[in-house]
């Protein structure tokens, strides 16, 4: 059995996996399995998994739905979790790098920390024509190496949810993974976050502040196409609905609840407001309705919404809140 299983979900990746491939192979810890998973791939992916399979069948296995059919991100890495045996998680998208010592590197602080269900490190964001270590820390403030415990990082990642971990850069013990039941497959695009908010909560978790992947950003990732086609704010309302009811039921102050109710109130906005001014004003009040605990919460936004423009209304809601009430 190995110690170390490495799950990588694939969607129409062929452009970079055999640079991701490479950056595993070339790792000076050799102890792993490597599970892909093909998420209904369109394209010659499922070839290049299939072939650095064939090279190596002990360890690298490809798997696919049945049908060629498309779950998701959330679906497909939960499905091959349940194929892989290492004790110790680790994940790789497509079009990520690994650093030559990334797993050696972790496992020696979760062996060190038997206590820590996780260790993840910041990335390198690596654009086409610029790179920057992703910023970490409450609001972006940084953060010291070391352990933290629960509940200390849920404060921190919901401050900033661009400085949550990666998955290419964390481990994760199975036994953690699992008893957390994983990936929640109702969320897309911010289901690693989740993941991460249910580990947070439950589980002491280690930083390590050596940066040991390059997290490739590029116009073609599956958060960019749903960004510019509109269903990453539809995706990003079932987000916000479920981590308010995770910080309800975890007792969470009531300050990070306000702020993600917010949130939701304000993606709300961008989705009904593709709507003409009629409709887009009935389809917002029909949606608080359908959470009671959001429609009393946000009556004078509503208000000020049916009187002006949503993006004038939002202007005016911001200087009441921040400078009339004081809110940050």
């Amino acid at each position: 059995m190995p110690k170390v299983s490495i799950i990588t979900p694939l969607y129409n990746g062929s452009k970079t996996l055999t640079e991701t491939a490479e950056s595993v192979l070339a790792q000076d810890f050799r102890d792993w399995e490597w599970i892909f998973f093909d998420d209904g791939s369109t394209d010659n992916t499922a070839e290049i998994a299939g072939k650095l399979a064939e090279a190596d069948p002990a360890r690298i296995k490809l798997f696919m739905h049945e049908g060629g059919a498309n779950h998701g991100t959330a679906y497909t890495r939960n499905r091959a979790f349940e194929k892989s045996q290492g004790e110790i998680i680790a994940f790789i998208d497509q079009d990520d790098i690994w650093y030559g010592n990334r797993l050696s590197h972790q496992l020696k602080i979760l062996d060190s920390n038997p206590a820590c269900a996780m260790v993840w490190s910041p990335a390198l964001y690596w654009y086409a024509d610029r790179t920057f270590v992703q910023p970490v820390g409450y609001r972006g403030g940084g953060l010291e190496p070391g352990v933290y415990d629960p509940p200390s990082f849920i404060r921190i990642f919901l401050s900033d949810l661009k400085g949550t971990p990666l998955p290419s850069g964390s481990l994760l013990r199975r036994s953690a993974f699992g008893n957390v039941k994983g990936y929640e497959e109702s969320i897309r695009g911010s289901e690693d976050i989740v993941l991460w908010l249910k580990i947070a909560r439950d589980y002491p978790v280690y930083f390590d502040n050596e940066v040991l992947i390059k997290y490739r950003k590029h116009h073609d990732s599956t958060l960019r196409v749903a960004k510019r086609s509109g269903k990453m704010d539809e995706w990003d309302l079932v987000f916000y609905r479920w981590v308010g009811d995770f910080l309800r039921n975890s007792n969470a102050e009531k300050t990070l609840i306000d702020e993600n109710d917010f949130a939701y109130y304000r993606t709300l906005k961008r989705v009904v407001g593709r709507e003409n001014y009629f409709n887009s004003r009935k389809l917002l009040l029909k949606k608080l309705r359908e959470y009671p605990d959001l429609g009393s919460k946000f009556t004078c936004d509503y208000l000020l919404d049916l009187a002006l423009p949503f993006d004038l209304a939002s202007k005016v809601s911001a200087k009441i809140r921040f400078d009339i009430l004081g809110r940050n």
